[in-house]
């Protein structure tokens, strides 16, 4: 939590310090500033105190690639997040590592998640952008 807040810091006041257990700095400048705000998504596997803090010091969830029962969750994490008085919708980014599911893939989207994340081979770009290709087609997207 710490270097969340920390990191906010600087990336928000002109001069920022920040006195904590863990993180400690003086009167300091960070240029230059994001023009805009940088979302804290945090990539973990779903349980009651994961999203309780989540709730309470992020801006959403990113699913673990081997995540189960996933609209669930997201069910969870917005209860948690109505818990902590926060107002709007979380992010919620799945990460995939399977062949798509169309049907669950509409039951992601009904829940709220805001994005799907596919990984890449680890393969020379053209082979890359093959696989992507592939992707788009499996997806009605190509």
């Amino acid at each position: 939590r710490e270097y969340v807040e920390a990191m906010r810091a600087l990336w928000t006041q002109e001069e920022a310090s920040y006195d904590g257990e863990f993180v400690s700095f003086g009167p300091s400048w960070a240029y230059p500033k994001p023009a805009a705000h940088i979302p804290l998504i945090i990539g973990a596997g779903g349980g009651p105190k994961t999203f309780a803090w989540i709730a309470a010091h992020a801006d959403g969830w990113m699913t673990t690639p081997t995540q189960q029962g996933i609209s669930g969750q997201i069910e969870a994490l917005k209860r948690a997040w109505a818990d902590a008085g926060r107002e709007g919708a979380p992010e919620i980014r799945i990460l995939i590592a399977f062949k798509p599911d169309p049907d669950e893939l509409m039951a992601w989207a009904a829940a709220g998640a805001t994005e799907l994340i596919w990984g890449v081979p680890d393969r020379a770009p053209d082979e890359v952008l093959a696989s992507l290709d592939r992707l788009a087609g499996r997806l009605g997207l190509g």
